[in-house]
C-alpha cells in the first residue's frame, strides 16, 4: 500500500505532503512519485514533507533509499525533506549528498524554503 500524497504548486516550488504508513517500499516508490510529480508540475524545487509518515526506519534502508534517490534525483533537481526523526533522514541525506544529490534535510519550513530557493 503506498503513501498517500497531497501536491500543492506553490510560486517557486512544489510542496508534497506525504502520509501513511512507513515500508522501505513506500519510500522507495515516494521518492520515484516526487520526482515524476515535479516533472509534471515543471518544477525542479520540491519541498517534501514526511512528518505523518508513521513507522521505525531501519539505518540500513536508509542507505539504501539515499542510494536510490541519487539515481532519480540528479541536478538541477533540489530538494528540502521535513522529516519527524531528524537524526535518521541525515543519513540518507549525507549518502544522497555524497552522490551529487541536491537534498536538505530540515526541521523548519523557513529552513526548507532557503534550501529550495537557492540559487549559487
Amino acid at each position: 500500500m503506498s503513501l498517500d500524497l497531497e501536491i500543492q504548486e506553490v510560486e517557486n516550488h512544489l510542496a508534497v505532503k506525504a502520509s501513511g504508513r512507513y515500508s522501505f517500499a513506500n519510500l522507495f516508490e515516494l521518492f520515484a512519485r516526487v520526482k515524476a510529480e515535479s516533472e509534471k508540475h515543471n518544477s525542479q524545487h520540491v519541498i517534501l514533507d514526511v512528518t505523518r509518515v508513521a513507522g521505525t526506519i531501519p539505518i540500513m534502508e536508509m542507505f539504501l533509499l539515499g542510494d536510490h534517490c541519487s539515481k532519480i534525483w540528479g541536478p538541477p533537481f533540489r530538494i528540502a525533506i521535513l522529516p519527524l526523526e531528524e537524526w535518521v533522514y541525515k543519513f540518507m541525506e549525507n549518502v544522497a549528498r555524497n552522490r551529487g544529490v541536491q537534498v536538505a534535510v530540515v526541521t523548519h519550513p523557513t529552513a526548507a524554503m532557503e534550501w529550495v530557493t537557492f540559487h549559487p
